[in-house]
């Protein structure tokens, strides 16, 4: 049985439309019978979904406020309601833009990288990937689910035995799951697209490598290596127009044409989702100080105060939690980086054919003019002008986390 693009993040989807982040269907080839119907189902999904999650802030800043803990002092309770704020926020910002601007996003996005891919992969491959990267899917999905598991779960074990505090709980879950789901259907487009790039750049390094115009010619009819991870990467020929007295694969025509729709995924992708990034981030940022000097409080606590062992398991839990949430920020600027990276790469490959004549039979002005397109379509997330997910930020986050923290300290 052929598969097409929409099973490889058939699970992800699954997992959104239970919460409510993805209409009923985005295969870009199912056939709507009641396309009314469904939309107004999802409408009814999305407003229950943001009075739930509105109701459940509510009663949080209420128990934030009432909460009379010596170790919670002032400046932290300020820090805690904001992050609730920005974070059911964030919430009720995904559910609501899933039935306006970002309605037919997924669709559409699917449908520019199925037509790469009709270019880029002959026809077995082009399942081998799709199988592949559903795999990976379900692999992320499982382990935000063991890591959810452990930073959410002790928090029924610590909350006190009321029906309130058990929402509350519940609440902080919510909104902690949907802003991960935004985070994976975000970073999920840009690794299938990292990945169409690496194929790009692999079947450009493998001219360069080629020592002779013999050589090159019988280089890869139909495969092309990746050194990297030693795994064979078949290519289509025959979706692409072939010069044959030039014994090429692909015409610059093809590879600027695969490279410019490349392009325009994720700039699509980063357009539709950089507002619900920038206040994921800001969530990030606003739970991650607080909770972290509040574990830190209840240790020392404990550690003066010769505390029960609870006490110590509470600041343990609280610190992996904020472990998991860094982390999380690490693996989005790691994804951001290497993609941005390899878009740079397939633009050394060009600048290094160039010093290779004739190569494939592209002419130096083809060439230049490919060097061109790759040099002025660079690509950068950036996340609404505030700042680029990348290393630099992330290292810049962490600084800025730990800066807080200290002032925190000095306060208290």
């Amino acid at each position: 049985m052929e598969h097409n693009i929409y099973f490889a993040i058939q699970p992800l989807h699954f997992v959104s439309r239970i919460l409510g982040l993805s209409p009923f269907h985005v295969d870009p080839s199912y056939t709507f019978h009641n396309k009314g119907g469904c939309t107004f189902c999802h409408i009814i999904q999305e407003t229950v979904m943001i009075l739930l999650l509105l109701y459940g802030s509510y009663n949080e800043v209420l128990a934030c406020v009432a909460y009379s803990e010596t170790t919670f002092n002032l400046s932290v309770r300020v820090v805690c309601i904001i992050n609730i704020l920005v974070s059911s926020f964030t919430g009720a910002l995904a559910l609501f833009f899933t039935v306006t601007r970002n309605r037919n996003h997924m669709t559409n996005v699917l449908c520019l990288l199925s037509r790469v891919d009709n270019k880029l992969f002959r026809n077995k491959s082009k399942q081998s990937a799709y199988s592949q990267h559903r795999s990976h899917v379900i692999m992320q999905l499982w382990v935000m689910l063991l890591l959810h598991g452990i930073a959410y779960i002790p928090l029924f074990f610590f909350s006190d035995d009321t029906w309130m505090s058990y929402t509350n709980v519940s609440s902080e879950i919510f909104r902690g799951v949907i802003d991960t789901v935004v985070m994976l259907q975000y970073m999920n487009i840009v690794l299938m697209v990292k990945q169409r790039y690496q194929l790009v750049k692999h079947l450009l390094s493998e001219s360069v490598t080629t020592d002779d115009a013999n050589s090159s010619r019988h280089m890869d009819a139909e495969y092309c290596i990746n050194k990297n991870n030693n795994k064979i990467f078949p290519l289509a020929t025959n979706n692409l127009e072939i010069d044959t007295s030039f014994n090429n694969l692909y015409t610059i025509r093809d590879l600027r044409l695969i490279c410019s729709e490349l392009y325009d995924v994720l700039h699509a992708n980063n357009k539709s989702y950089e507002v619900l990034i920038l206040f994921n981030v800001i969530t990030l940022l606003t739970i991650t100080v607080p909770t972290t000097f509040y574990g830190v409080l209840i240790i020392k606590c404990a550690i003066v105060d010769n505390g029960r062992f609870q006490l110590y398991l509470k600041g343990v839990f609280l610190l992996t939690d904020c472990a998991f949430m860094v982390l999380t920020l690490l693996w989005l600027a790691m994804c951001c980086q290497r993609t941005t990276e390899e878009i740079r790469n397939v633009f050394i490959c060009i600048q290094k054919l160039l010093l290779y004549p004739n190569t494939l039979g592209w002419s130096t002005s083809e060439m230049k003019s490919f060097s061109s397109q790759l040099k002025n379509s660079t690509f950068e997330f950036n996340v609404c002008g505030f700042f680029t997910l990348n290393l630099q930020f992330f290292c810049a986050s962490v600084s800025v986390i730990f800066t807080y923290i200290l002032v925190l300290h000095q306060i208290s």
